[in-house]
């Protein structure tokens, strides 16, 4: 689950990116490139918190809250990506 919403996130930087006529990743002058790279950086900042919080969680604690605890927060931080996205269109 967690590899299809990277795989998500990056594909949705590289459209971005290509929508604003650019081969690379640094595109300063583009407002929307801007707030997806944004949400894609904040999301992977806080990867490795999750996995850390997660994996005690699972070792001190019961294992089907933390799965569904993870679960719960992947489904919101995709949210997040795509609120963050949809900001563009309002």
């Amino acid at each position: 689950v967690c590899l299809f919403l990277t795989a998500f996130f990056a594909s949705k930087l590289e459209h971005e990116s290509k929508h604003c006529n650019g081969k690379g990743i640094q595109r300063p002058g583009s407002s929307a490139f801007e707030r997806v790279y944004t949400a894609n950086q904040n999301c992977g900042h806080a990867y490795p918190t999750f996995l850390a919080v997660l994996w005690c969680a699972g070792l001190l604690c019961s294992q089907a809250p933390a799965a569904f605890a993870g679960l719960m927060y992947l489904f919101v931080r995709q949210k997040y990506f795509v609120g963050y996205l949809g900001e563009r269109t309002q």
